[in-house]
């Protein structure tokens, strides 16, 4: 049997998307999730437009209650919603945001919208787990290398960035000022790309003097290679 994973939703009032996400895990997930929710400033109760659609998708909505951050157990997985918020007492081996806006108050169509992207999200997040967990031997998240989420997919998808990365797969580490001289970009260019690079994950970047040097993060793209194939395994399945 698969090791379920702790993963945490967390956003501000935990009425709305956070429950929802934690209801669909439950629905979609209960094999290798094992899901909780909670907020930063928690409503008194979850939304009630919330639960009723939820339970007419098929979910159990009995066990859904708005909780304060210190009463869920320590998660392996944290995601934030999407609404800002910073979760710093959540120890965890990998975080994520999935960025969705709030639909409280603006009726059934938006928050039938919000449960179908969270339905995906939690899909594709349970296909990575799945993934790691074979590619790994099935041990615990704290001692793998963290779930690449799909930022790092967003980040390649740019001519200019991918051709960063091939050059520092062939060069290794390189100054700013070297990569300025194999592209046909200014530097304000080329910091933006390696901006979006870093936050991915696939590049790490260290300071010598006035100018950046950046290489390859080896072990996130093994683990992007993980996802890849994750995604292809998951397509092969539903078909």
């Amino acid at each position: 049997m698969p090791q379920r994973v702790r993963v945490a939703f967390i956003c501000t009032h935990n009425a709305c998307r956070s429950q929802i996400a934690e209801a669909i895990c439950r629905l979609r997930a209960a094999d290798i999730i094992e899901p909780y929710s909670a907020g930063t400033d928690p409503a008194p109760s979850p939304d009630q437009q919330v639960l009723r659609l939820l339970a007419s998708h098929g979910a159990d909505t009995s066990r859904l209650s708005s909780k304060k951050l210190d009463a869920i157990p320590q998660p392996d997985i944290v995601v934030t919603m999407g609404c800002g918020v910073a979760c710093p007492t959540l120890a965890c081996a990998h975080r994520e945001d999935w960025g969705l806006e709030d639909p409280t108050g603006k009726g059934d169509s938006a928050i039938e919208a919000c449960i179908g992207v969270i339905e995906q999200k939690v899909d594709d997040l349970a296909c990575r787990i799945r993934t790691e967990q074979l590619a790994y031997g099935e041990s615990s998240p704290q001692d793998t290398p963290n779930i690449p989420d799909i930022a790092a997919l967003r980040a390649l998808a740019d001519e200019t960035r991918l051709a960063i990365v091939g050059i520092l797969a062939r060069e290794g580490e390189l100054c700013a000022c070297n990569l300025l001289e194999y592209l046909s970009i200014g530097q304000s260019t080329l910091s933006h790309h390696m901006k979006v690079l870093v936050q991915a994950h696939l590049v790490e970047q260290r300071k010598e003097g006035r100018w950046s040097h950046y290489r390859l993060d080896a072990a996130h793209f093994t683990g992007l290679g993980h996802t890849i194939t994750a995604l292809g395994s998951c397509s092969g399945q539903r078909g």
